[in-house]
């Protein structure tokens, strides 16, 4: 049997920039390849080398950027810089930093530019969190964080949860609710290949236990929570085979889309597909050549990569079949392979459990059709894309991308394709999607309209590792990546 050609982007649609490798931190579990790896040496960060990246990633066509490091606040004025040049394009921008040099000038610049959010690492309460971080920092991180929520920034607080101090997330989610914080993110520990000590950092039963059950007790408190990085559902049967049941609410249905959707630029300007991998040639390249390099990051999603059990579990579609990173360190470096905190392959029964968390039903159910003397299929779904929605056209596809949520969709074009302002369609699953990605203003059939003839890309053609079997006309799905992305199908 012949597969067919899946279909793959010229460019990723959210992108990590690493402005540079310093930190003003010492964690022990970073994750950053030219940190954590004693044998990765890069070169300094580079004011000019940063804005050429950022340049050839707008012209690229990339949508939504998360400025990271090490801290990027770091680098000072050529920052703002960067910053700039994604803004300016209409990208959605947000950053990834320890909140520690967010000064109340720092935090007015990034309201008045319109950040439109900010991850910031907390990993206990004082003491702790010091501990964990090397550093005497906790009050410098608190304040950093509420500084940006005073004013008015979405701010995440995230928790990387160790074997070394998940015991302390209840405390933290307790002391965010404290002070009226909203959300926040607890994201397991995961090991990276060649860092030795984070051997003493890595999750066992107990502590996935006592993980979950801070989980839940913080979502009693009105916070928000949730994992950045995909849990397997194999991992609840792995360690809880009489109650994992119990543990289904509080499960993350996360994924990973990097070499997709996502991608990632190191300080010497570098790509790879995941943040967490070091730079692999098979999975990268420099980004002068960014459309070849940009393609070989797409090789991570190759589904030849995943554990062959993996492709017989019934929960594949929503799993993608674990972390390559993770497998690096189960298989010596290696990328193809089972990896860590996996399970046994779940039977059609309890997939479906975790399947019907990312459908729902249609919206718009049916739609009224007019006649007009020549054509019978008027519709009389009418629309405009919101202000905030970038489209970016792919040979003969469409990608729908809404930088105010970061959620998108890709459509096949169809014959009747126009540049109308106000669109219509006779599809309920396009007039679906298009409304859960808050994408559309909906108006009266009356409107002058040209016809949207598009329809939606089956997922598994583009996430070749996802989507399998998730194809029922009547439902839209949603899979939610670790890197913030929502992609509806």
């Amino acid at each position: 049997m012949v597969e067919r050609e899946l279909l793959s982007l010229s460019a990723p649609l959210i992108q990590q920039h690493e402005l540079t490798s310093k930190c003003n931190n010492l964690c022990g579990f970073c994750y950053n390849p030219e940190r954590c790896q004693e044998t990765f040496t890069p070169r300094e960060s580079d004011r000019e080398r940063n804005l050429e990246i950022a340049r050839a990633s707008v012209k690229a066509g990339v949508m939504a950027v998360c400025l990271t490091g090490g801290e990027p606040l770091l680098v000072g004025e050529h920052f703002w810089d960067v910053y700039n040049i994604y803004k300016d394009a209409g990208c959605y921008v947000s950053i990834n930093s320890n909140g520690r040099l967010v000064t109340d000038e720092i935090a007015d610049r990034l309201a008045g530019r319109e950040l439109n959010s900010a991850l910031v690492s907390i990993h206990g309460v004082g003491k702790l969190h010091n501990q964990m971080v090397g550093d005497d920092a906790y009050d410098e991180t608190l304040a950093g964080i509420l500084r940006l929520a005073e004013r008015g920034i979405s701010v995440t607080p995230n928790f990387v949860a160790t074997a070394k101090n998940v015991h302390a997330l209840r405390s933290v989610g307790q002391m965010l609710a404290s002070h009226a914080m909203k959300s926040m993110t607890a994201t397991p520990f995961l090991p990276s290949f060649g860092a030795e000590s984070h051997k003493d950092y890595v999750l066992g039963q107990q502590h996935y236990q006592e993980y979950f059950e801070a989980i839940r007790h913080i979502r009693e408190l009105g916070v928000k929570i949730d994992s950045t990085l995909p849990i397997p559902p194999c991992v609840l049967m792995h360690y809880f085979p009489e109650t994992w049941q119990e543990y289904l609410n509080v499960h993350s249905p996360r994924v990973c889309m990097a070499g997709k959707s996502f991608g990632v630029v190191s300080p010497d300007g570098l790509f790879r597909a995941c943040i967490q991998a070091p730079y692999l040639d098979k999975f990268g390249g420099p980004i002068n050549d960014y459309t070849v390099s940009w393609q070989h990051a797409s090789n991570w999603a190759d589904k030849k990569l995943i554990p062959d059990e993996c492709h017989d579990c019934k929960a594949i579609g929503i799993c993608g079949g674990g972390c390559r990173t993770g497998c690096m360190w189960d298989n010596n470096g290696s990328v193809k392979g089972s990896t860590m905190y996996m399970g046994e392959p779940l039977d059609e029964k309890a997939a479906e459990l975790f399947i019907d968390r990312i459908g729902s039903d249609l919206s718009v159910t049916e739609l009224e059709v007019s006649y007009d003397g020549w054509c019978k299929n008027i519709p009389n779904f009418v629309f405009k894309f919101k202000p905030e929605v970038k489209i970016r056209e792919e040979g003969n596809y469409r990608i729908i991308f809404n930088t105010a949520n970061q959620s998108f969709t890709i459509l096949n074009c169809g014959q009747g394709y126009t540049t109308n302002d106000i669109l219509a369609t006779n599809s309920p699953k396009v007039a679906s999607l298009l409304m859960e990605m808050d994408a559309i203003v909906r108006l009266s059939s009356d409107e002058e309209w040209g016809y949207f003839g598009d329809k939606p890309v089956s997922a598994d053609n583009f996430l070749p590792r996802l989507g399998k079997d998730l194809n029922n006309p009547e439902k839209i799905y949603c899979l939610r990546a670790d890197t913030g992305e929502r992609y509806f199908f």
